[in-house]
């Protein structure tokens, strides 16, 4: 069964050249899906030329110009013509009869334009149809001159329409002449191509649409784990609140008690190296007294060779002491006596003073350890400081909250953490939000915990 002959025709200024080139030719972006890349390179021209299809037009155009031809900037210097065969009768040819069929084409406006004016005959195989694209200049052989609407008027298009589908029957191919209904098959390979990327356009805006909704869904899922979050987030900025304000409570009193016993130490020292001064000087009087009690007891002249009772008598006998002199000897005896106590006593004491000197020693190496411990607690406040500030970024960022909502929020937990707390540590506020916060929950909740204060104090 014969099939329509189909052909389309489109008129060009030197303006429009380029972009067929380009079209033709497959460069720079390729837009058009039907195209496979991986069939280009069978694709082929009848016209053997080292220019490009723009520099062929642009030539002829100047040397018909300098033979008198009238050719101007908005001249019709190009007719573009594509010309197909239908996709169920590609398919029952061979490769050598597209050849043919493409060539018999190209034969007959080379015969009718001349081979000069027919620029270019590139068959196109990387499509979904075969079909070739021959472009030629609307040259009059009678005059030689670029004449478009003489060689391309109504009745031109007629005999075109009349003549090549006769001359391909001439050649062996079963095709006639098209009715001029345009059916699916017939239309400008433009308009189809145009309305294939409709069609594809409307699939991926459903496919969008779809998308979307899923996106959307997802959307709502994702709104709900971050309101969880959110009331998950409000407990731990309570809890972090709430640490760090026993944080800072704990470092005020390790600053107090380090304080403290820096000047106990100092205190400490100083009267530890008086009394040490004071009972030195004591004990070296002391003893000088003893000595001195010594001494005077040696001086006593007693002789030595007489027995135990021989001294005795001797001492009855011959030694004479003056009531005076025995009081002052008794008393010295007595004082004697008191010295050694006293001795003994100093050295109680100064043993006393030198375990408490080693005692404020232990304090003083403790003292490093407390100036550690004061360091830890000022890196663990700012660790939770800026925890609590990436969280608020968190939240901000993530637009689960307006900026001044979670202010106050803050000034809200603060009220809370200084309630339980029974108001020992006074809060800071980083702007009027956390104190609009602040005395809303005052405001709010301050009887509960008033009476709540009152119930453990009962």
């Amino acid at each position: 069964m014969a099939f329509d002959f189909a052909w389309n025709t489109q008129k060009n200024q030197l303006s429009d050249v380029k972009g067929k080139e380009r079209e033709q030719e497959r460069e720079g972006k390729i837009k058009n899906y039907m195209i496979d890349p991986t069939r280009t390179h069978l694709n082929y021209d009848f016209v053997k030329s080292e220019t490009g299809l723009y520099q062929r037009v642009k030539e002829r155009s100047e040397f018909l110009k300098s033979q008198g031809s009238k050719v101007q900037k908005n001249s019709v210097v190009l007719y573009s013509n594509i010309i197909t065969i239908p996709k169920v009768e590609a398919a029952k040819m061979t490769d050598d009869e597209h050849k043919a069929y493409f060539q018999s084409c190209y034969e007959y406006f080379c015969d009718r334009y001349g081979d000069e004016n027919v620029l270019s005959a590139k068959v196109h195989l990387d499509e979904t149809t075969p079909h070739m694209h021959l472009h030629f200049m609307p040259v009059n052989k009678e005059n030689g001159k670029l004449q478009a609407r003489t060689v391309m008027g109504p009745k031109a298009l007629r005999e075109i329409h009349d003549q090549l589908p006769k001359f391909l029957q001439e050649r062996g191919f079963d095709v006639k002449r098209a009715s001029g209904e345009k059916t699916k098959m017939k239309l400008d390979i433009h308009e189809f191509k145009a309305h294939q990327d409709f069609k594809r356009q409307t699939e991926q805006l459903r496919e969008e649409v779809q998308a979307l909704s899923e996106k959307a869904t997802k959307g709502k899922e994702y709104v709900m784990k971050a309101k969880d979050a959110r009331d998950q987030l409000e407990e731990q900025v309570g809890e972090y609140e709430n640490l760090l304000g026993k944080q800072k409570e704990q470092v005020e009193v390790g600053q107090k008690r380090l304080d403290s016993l820096y000047a106990e130490l100092e205190t400490t020292e100083d009267f530890v190296t008086k009394e040490i001064k004071s009972l030195k000087g004591e004990a070296d009087q002391y003893r000088s007294q003893i000595q001195e009690t010594i001494d005077a007891l040696s001086n006593l002249s007693l002789v030595e060779s007489f027995n135990e009772s021989a001294k005795r008598q001797k001492l009855s006998s011959n030694l004479t002491i003056s009531p005076s002199s025995f009081e002052n000897l008794k008393k010295q005896a007595e004082l004697s006596v008191q010295l050694q106590k006293a001795l003994q006593a100093s050295e109680r004491e100064k043993k006393q003073l030198v375990d408490r000197n080693k005692y404020l020693e232990s304090q003083n190496d403790r003292i490093p350890n407390l100036l550690q411990e004061n360091r830890r607690l000022a890196r663990e406040i700012e660790f939770f400081k800026s925890v609590l500030t990436k969280l608020k970024e968190a939240l901000v960022n993530q637009k689960m909250i307006a900026q001044d909502k979670l202010d106050k929020w803050i000034g809200s937990f603060k009220s809370r953490a200084t309630f339980e707390m029974n108001g020992s540590v006074e809060p800071a506020f980083e702007n009027e939000n956390e104190k609009e916060g602040f005395k809303w929950h005052r405001e709010t909740y301050g009887a509960k915990y008033e009476e709540k204060s009152s119930d453990m104090e009962r």
